[in-house]
């Protein structure tokens, strides 16, 4: 027998190695980076001519961390510690447009916000703050410079449009701020207070109540029998817009003399969603006469299937479309009347008011308008009442079907 041959040792560069695995083999190499030592499998077979290529890889790493130009994620993109290695951008690689349009899809993402909210501040996005700020690094934006732009916004809209606005543009620099990309907003020493125009706001919210004679009047120069339903429906009920559009008939009940309020449409990008309410609760309303007649009105039209919207758009046989197409005929049928116009809210204004004017308890009128908190109606309407025995009206309110 003849002497067994030596096997044939291949010598390894330094770092690189040979790393076997079950049946598999491959290259990987090693190297210290920033005081840890790293080993990285390369994606290749183990041939002379890879292990002169991973040797010289290892050289190029080698040389960059020296330099401090090595980027963990660009030479190895699969590697667990490409992630927890890559160096963070500096505030110069962060534009405005970039930030804002990252925290609108975050909030449409993640639901943190309605989406009328998201589809407002994706309009305001649009409009004023991506053509003003969009190419702007985060990290140049000044104080003066926010400043001017608010008084310019001031001169255009109005007051709570000009807070809507900068609203959005103070969440994304406070994020900014508190992911550490910039020390902190610019927009934090400006109190808005002392850069708005100091003149009489217009409160959209103001309650200024229909009497039973302009109630009367609305009504009957409503020309559609649907649009006359649905605006004494919500005089009877003092329901919100959003509120009013999505009731179906599965909410009513008829016999029982009940209404129930259980969603919500709302303003959404592309159109409208419908929701919960806007308290995310449901609630019961006694039927009172004006709701009765609108109901009755639309049975013979919608009211085949329970799950049938009850108010249409005559001009589509559709659900409404939105509140911005119930104000297009409110504003018509105002303009035919000599009722001195008031916004489609005030049907909700002119409800409580006229209950409460009537001595309903305040705290049955909270739970009818769907307030979580009696703050609201306090501010708006008075004091706090308790009434034990639940929901129960003194009247019919007649004056409210016209």
């Amino acid at each position: 027998m003849g002497r067994p041959t030596a096997t044939r040792r291949v010598v390894l560069p330094e770092g690189v190695e040979i790393r076997e695995w079950k049946h598999s083999r491959s290259i990987r190499i090693t190297f210290t980076y920033q005081g840890k030592r790293r080993r990285e499998t390369l994606d290749v077979e183990v041939t002379p001519a890879n292990i002169k290529y991973a040797a010289r890889l290892r050289g190029e790493v080698l040389n960059e961390i020296a330099r401090g130009t090595f980027d963990y994620s660009t030479t190895f993109p699969s590697s667990k510690h490409a992630k927890r290695e890559a160096k963070p951008k500096r505030p110069h690689q962060y534009r405005i447009e970039d930030l804002v349009n990252a925290y609108i899809d975050s909030a449409r993402r993640l639901g943190s916000l309605s989406p009328s909210s998201v589809a407002c501040y994706a309009r305001w996005a649009r409009s004023r703050i991506i053509p003003q700020w969009g190419d702007t690094r985060v990290d140049e934006i000044t104080t003066p410079e926010l400043r001017d732009w608010i008084v310019g916004l001031s001169s255009e809209l109005a007051p709570k449009s000009v807070r809507n606005c900068v609203g959005l543009l103070s969440s994304v620099l406070n994020r900014a701020a508190a992911d550490g990309i910039i020390p902190a907003s610019p927009l934090t020493p400006i109190k808005m207070r002392t850069v708005l125009p100091k003149k009489k706001r217009v409160d959209d919210d103001k309650i200024e109540p229909f009497n039973s004679q302009e109630i009367k009047a609305i009504l009957d120069a409503c020309t559609y029998p649907a649009v006359r339903a649905v605006f004494q429906f919500a005089f009877g009920t003092g329901m919100r817009t959003g509120e009013v559009i999505a009731i179906k008939w599965q909410h009513i009940d008829l016999v029982a003399g009940r209404i129930t309020v259980a969603d919500n449409v709302v303003s959404a990008e592309g159109g409208t969603v419908e929701k919960s309410t806007k308290t995310d609760s449901t609630r019961v309303i006694p039927m009172l006469p004006a709701a009765r007649i609108a109901l009755e009105a639309m049975w013979p039209v919608t009211g085949s299937q329970p799950g049938n919207y009850v108010f249409i758009n005559p001009n589509t046989g559709k659900r409404w479309g939105g509140d911005r197409v119930l104000l297009s005929h409110w504003t018509k049928v105002l303009q035919e009347t000599k009722v001195r116009y008031r916004n489609p809210y005030q049907t909700r204004h002119t409800f409580a008011s006229m209950l409460l004017m009537a001595g309903e308890p305040e705290l049955t009128v909270a739970k009818l308008l769907g307030h979580t908190t009696v703050e609201m109606v306090r501010r708006h309407y008075g004091r706090y009442i308790s009434q034990p025995d639940g929901v129960i009206l003194r009247g019919e309110y007649n004056e409210l079907a016209g």
